[in-house]
C-alpha cells in the first residue's frame, strides 16, 4: 500500500470519527444545510489550494494568492459598478489579473533567481496596494462597500440541483481536470521532476524556467477564479477580502500530503486537506468555541503534519538503508 493511500485512509478515518462526535454534541451539524455550507466554504478554498498544489509540487511557494483575491474582486467591482459590459464578457478579464500576477511571480523567480518567497512577498503588497488604489470610492475618498445587485454575477455564488453550491461543483471539476493533467500528461511528469530535482530535469531536456512559470499562472488563475466565487457569495467586495486566506490554502495543501521538499503530492489529497480543514472550523464554531481559536488550530494542524511529514521520510530512508545492508551482508561474506 502507498503512502499517499495510507494517507488518506487516515485522514478519511480521523474526519469520520470527528463528524461522529460534532453530531453526538451537536445534531445541527450532520443537517443538510450545514454539510453543503461546509462544503462550499471548502471549495472556495480549494480552489486555490489547487493551483496552490502545483506550485509545492515544484518545491515553490505562492504567498501572493490572497492579495490576487482581493486584487481580482476590486476589478470585478470596477466592471460592476462603472460599465454596462455582460458579465460573461469582463469575468474572463478579471481571470487574466491572477494570470498576469502569476507570470509576473514566475518571471522574476526564474529569470533572476530569486527566492520564490520575496518575489511572492513582494507581489503581494504590490496587489494589496493596488486593491486599495482602484477600490470604488466616495468623493470623500473613503473606500465604498458597493452591493453587489447583477444577478448574472450573484450566479456564481447561489446554489443548484438539489442545492448544491456552484463553487462546490467547480472545485470538484476543476480538482478531478488537474489531478488528470498532473498525473496522465508530460506537462504533469515534468512538474513532479522539476520539484524533485530541477537539475536532472534539465539534463533530461525539461525547460524547468517553464514549468516553474506555468505553475505560478495557472495558481493565479485559480485565485481570481475563486474570487469571483467568493464576492459573488458575499454580495459585496473589499480590498482586504483573501488577505491572509494563505495560512488555510497552506495547511490544506500540506495536510492533503504534498511536501514542502516538493516532488511529491497530488489534487486528490489537497481536496480531502480542504474538506477536512472546513470540518475543523465548522465544528469550532458548532461546538460555540471562539472563532479566533481557527487560526491557532490551523498553525498547529501544519507544524504537526510537517513533523510527521519529515518523520516519515526518516524512517523510509531507515528502512531503505537496512533493505541495501541486508542485501550487501551476504555479498561480503561470500566474497
Amino acid at each position: 500500500m502507498s503512502s499517499h493511500v495510507k494517507r488518506r485512509l487516515v485522514l478519511g478515518g480521523l474526519m469520520l470519527v470527528i463528524i461522529i462526535v460534532l453530531t453526538l454534541i451537536n445534531p445541527v451539524f450532520l443537517t443538510m444545510g450545514n454539510i453543503q455550507k461546509m462544503l462550499q466554504e471548502a471549495a472556495q478554498t480549494g480552489i486555490v489550494a489547487i493551483g496552490f498544489t502545483l506550485v509545492m509540487i515544484t518545491a515553490g511557494i505562492d504567498m501572493s494568492i490572497g492579495a490576487i483575491i482581493a486584487i481580482t474582486s476590486m476589478v470585478s467591482i470596477n466592471f460592476l459598478t462603472y460599465t454596462k459590459l455582460p458579465v460573461f464578457a469582463f469575468v474572463p478579464v478579471t481571470l487574466l489579473v491572477g494570470v498576469f500576477a502569476g507570470l509576473f511571480n514566475g518571471f522574476f523567480i526564474t529569470r533572476f533567481k530569486l527566492p520564490e518567497f520575496i518575489v511572492t512577498l513582494a507581489t503581494k503588497g504590490i496587489l494589496s496596494g493596488l486593491a486599495l488604489v482602484i477600490a470604488v470610492k466616495d468623493s470623500m475618498g473613503f473606500v465604498q462597500n458597493v452591493y453587489i445587485q447583477n444577478d448574472s454575477y450573484l450566479w456564481f455564488g447561489s446554489q443548484t440541483f438539489g442545492g448544491i453550491y456552484r463553487t462546490t461543483i467547480a472545485f470538484l471539476l476543476l480538482g478531478i481536470a488537474t489531478q488528470f493533467f498532473l498525473k496522465n500528461t508530460k506537462t504533469g511528469n515534468n512538474i513532479y521532476a522539476t520539484g524533485a530535482n530541477p537539475g536532472a530535469a534539465r539534463l533530461t531536456g525539461i525547460d524547468t524556467d517553464r514549468v516553474v512559470v506555468g505553475v505560478y499562472m495557472f495558481s493565479g488563475l485559480t485565485a481570481s477564479i475563486s474570487a469571483i466565487f467568493i464576492s459573488s457569495r458575499m454580495m459585496t467586495a473589499m480590498p482586504e477580502l483573501g488577505l491572509g486566506s494563505e495560512m488555510d490554502v497552506i495547511a490544506s495543501v500540506v495536510i492533503g500530503g504534498t511536501s514542502f521538499s516538493g516532488g511529491y503530492g497530488d489534487i486528490w489529497g489537497t481536496m480531502m486537506g480542504a474538506v477536512f480543514l472546513a470540518l475543523i472550523k465548522n465544528g469550532i464554531l458548532k461546538l460555540g468555541i471562539s472563532p479566533w481559536v481557527q487560526p491557532i488550530v490551523i498553525g498547529g494542524l501544519i507544524v504537526v503534519t510537517v513533523i510527521i511529514d519529515v518523520w516519515q521520510k526518516k524512517l523510509g530512508e531507515a528502512i531503505r538503508t537496512r533493505a541495501r545492508l541486508r542485501k550487501i551482508g551476504p555479498t561480503a561474506k561470500a566474497a
